[in-house]
């Protein structure tokens, strides 16, 4: 599983977070220096500078140059030291490079593969409905004590909202029976959420009011996305929110949310209500999974019992541990019912 992570890009900020300065990141347990280079494209180095180590992220960048503030070694975007201040041979010579991996910038945050020196084959994920003009989007970030897997689990998981998101999502005395649709791909599971009709939560009142019928669904896509999607009778009202979860190492993940939605209201509206809703709800996330990863510690690992209502959990395990595997064996498809 950890080869496949490393194969795979990962938002590492925001573009206007990246300014002139270069800034420290870390994914997968790597140290990262992003930077601005030639036409302020965004370049990633290992942050750490191969002549006496110090972090290149504490430099600056001059001429599109990151240049180590002890010694003043100067590394392009692609690492190549192009200069060492009082070293009359010029040469280029390869022990003097720093470590590089690709980066871009795409639909407002920076990009890094995770695979040093290696021509990508893929590009990141492009989010839904991002890019249309009939929808409104924004954004947000939040590092939690927690793991990747607990995470995705945690967003998708709709049975734990009536508990932890009382009254905001849904509430425990309205539940109805429903029927959900399990379907897993090679690299992606899906959850449909059927009959539930109108959700009793205070976030769905107020964004689709008069909508008598939505039809949740939960998506988890590798690498590392959860996505929850809600449809509703109305073609006025759709609602995407993903997030894109960055290990940084281990329990500790960088969880970037990005909201698009179309609604019957302005969308300078529905924002001013939409964001505040959203970021009481991260925060009751937050600390709900850093309470279990503070327990988890205490008792020395994980010991989960599953039931039938973990309809995601499994199969985000089954996907990080298949990885790159693509095979007719990742297929899977099951319909249960549940009261929600």
């Amino acid at each position: 599983m950890e080869n496949f992570l490393f194969k795979n890009w990962y938002i590492v900020c925001t573009s206007r977070e990246l300014g002139q300065k270069p800034i420290g990141r870390t994914v997968l347990g790597i140290p990262l220096a992003i930077f601005r280079g030639l036409d302020g494209k965004p370049s990633a180095l290992l942050d750490k500078c191969p002549h006496r180590n110090v972090p290149l992220s504490k430099g600056w960048v001059k001429n599109n140059y990151l240049i180590c503030k002890y010694h003043g070694w100067c590394f392009d975007e692609q690492g190549v030291c192009r200069e060492v201040p009082g070293l009359c041979d010029r040469n280029e010579v390869r022990y003097r490079n720093a470590v590089a991996y690709p980066a871009i910038e795409q639909d407002g945050f920076i990009w890094v593969y995770c695979q040093a020196d290696e021509r990508p084959q893929s590009q990141p994920y492009e989010f839904p409905c991002l890019r249309q003009k009939e929808f409104s989007t924004f954004s947000s970030q939040m590092e939690c004590e927690t793991t990747l897997e607990n995470a995705a689990e945690n967003f998708l998981d709709a049975t734990h909202t009536h508990f932890v998101h009382s009254g905001l999502i849904r509430t425990d005395n309205q539940r109805k029976e429903i029927t959900v649709q399990i379907t897993r791909s090679e690299n992606m599971v899906e959850a449909i959420y059927l009959n539930e009709e109108n959700i009793s939560g205070l976030i769905y009142k107020l964004l689709a009011p008069g909508c008598h019928k939505v039809i949740p669904i939960g998506r988890f896509i590798l690498p590392s996305i959860a996505q929850l999607e809600y449809r509703t009778d109305s073609d006025r009202n759709r609602l995407f929110i993903s997030l894109f979860l960055t290990p940084i190492k281990e329990n500790l993940t960088k969880a970037y949310s990005i909201v698009t939605f179309r609604s019957w209201l302005p969308s300078c509206l529905g924002r001013i209500i939409a964001q505040p809703l959203f970021a009481r709800a991260a925060r009751q996330d937050k600390e709900i999974l850093q309470l279990q990863n503070w327990n988890i510690n205490r008792f020395q690992g994980e010991s989960f019992v599953l039931t039938e209502l973990d309809v995601i959990r499994p199969h985000i395990l089954y996907l990080l541990k298949q990885g790159c595997e693509r095979n007719g064996s990742s297929l899977f498809e099951k319909t249960i019912t549940m009261r929600i």
